[in-house]
């Protein structure tokens, strides 16, 4: 019998997880349940994520379990950017069993690197970043030639919050899968294909 994969991934904004999740589903052929995404969809979420907030619990709670009722989801699926603090991680565990908790580790320095020069596109969302994945004509959209900008969660305070947020309450949801002793620590510091081997060696796949 082949082995149901229920895998959270964690990391700070910039760490590449949205990256290595696209990596596990083309090899597990599994869903990736993006609550960013989910989110996005809920027209009540926007204005919290404008502002760079955390959308309320309670409302997220309920978009993840509609999210787990669907039966893509019964073989397995991938979390992104859930559970963000442990009170999230602990009613995951009501409504499903996780077999791996990943952690992708990434210094605040090198979060501020990779934030500071990023740059999205207003009209279709093209994301950009000015040294690792430069747009053709200076800043602008390679596909809508306009303007790219800096979205208010990518300026400098706004990414000083998102690290304090993660470390006061997303650590908590690290430690937790660590106590449960299903956290596989990932550096997130290396290149993108050698993140990529380190986790597929590590859930032996």
């Amino acid at each position: 019998m082949q082995k149901k994969y229920k895998i959270v991934v964690l990391g700070p904004a910039a760490s590449g997880k949205g990256t290595q999740v696209e990596f596990l589903i083309e090899k597990l052929n599994l869903p990736n349940i993006s609550v960013g995404q989910l989110l996005r969809d809920k027209k009540e979420a926007e204005e919290y994520m404008r502002k760079g907030e955390l959308v309320p619990n309670a409302f997220v709670n309920e978009l993840v379990k509609q999210r787990l009722n669907q039966p893509d989801t019964q073989n397995g699926f991938i979390f992104d950017g859930f559970p963000r603090i442990r009170i999230q991680a602990k009613y995951l565990d009501t409504l499903t069993d996780v077999t791996n908790a990943i952690h992708i580790k990434v210094s605040d320095q090198e979060v501020k690197n990779r934030l500071s020069g990023r740059r999205t596109c207003p009209k279709c969302g093209n994301v950009y970043h000015l040294k690792f994945n430069p747009p053709k004509n200076n800043e602008l959209c390679d596909d809508c030639k306009i303007k790219l900008e800096i979205r208010d969660d990518d300026t400098e305070t706004g990414i000083i919050k998102r690290l304090e947020i993660y470390h006061e309450e997303t650590e908590e949801v690290v430690e937790y899968y660590k106590e449960k002793g299903i956290l596989i620590e990932i550096n997130g510091e290396q290149s993108i294909e050698d993140v990529r081997k380190e986790i597929f060696r590590k859930l032996k796949i």
